[in-house]
């Protein structure tokens, strides 16, 4: 479906995903299926997703969390161009601020401001 270390716009990833365009973690049917993450907000991006607080962030994440599913993870290169980087899986999901603190250091985010971070698996 997507070529490894190829660009795609998020009209395209919606077309062939579903989903929001605007999510970091898009849902169609009560399950995740892509990650579009910038690594402004995600410094360790693909290897490590942050949630934030709001509600959409939390959902998303509690849903990736437990899908035990692999999906295509993108990571934002410039103006509507993400780049394939692979199948992910969660390996871990933090959700205790001492567990996760050490992931959220480098991020625009302090640790209050999330809500989970999950550990991933390329595939």
């Amino acid at each position: 479906m997507f070529d490894l270390n190829k660009n795609y716009s998020r009209e395209f990833i919606h077309t062939a995903c579903g989903g929001s365009k605007q999510a970091f973690l898009p849902t169609k049917n009560g399950r995740v299926v892509a990650a579009c993450l910038r690594t402004d907000l995600n410094p360790n991006a693909p290897d490590v997703i942050i949630c934030d607080g709001s509600a959409s962030a939390r959902a998303a994440g509690r849903t990736l969390a437990g899908q035990g599913v692999a999906i295509p993870v993108f990571v934002k290169m410039e103006v509507d161009a993400f780049r394939y980087v692979g199948l992910y899986v969660v390996s871990e999901s933090l959700t205790a601020p001492m567990d996760y603190a050490p992931y959220v250091r480098n991020s625009s985010f302090t640790t209050n401001q999330v809500s989970r971070v999950l550990k991933m698996k390329r595939c």
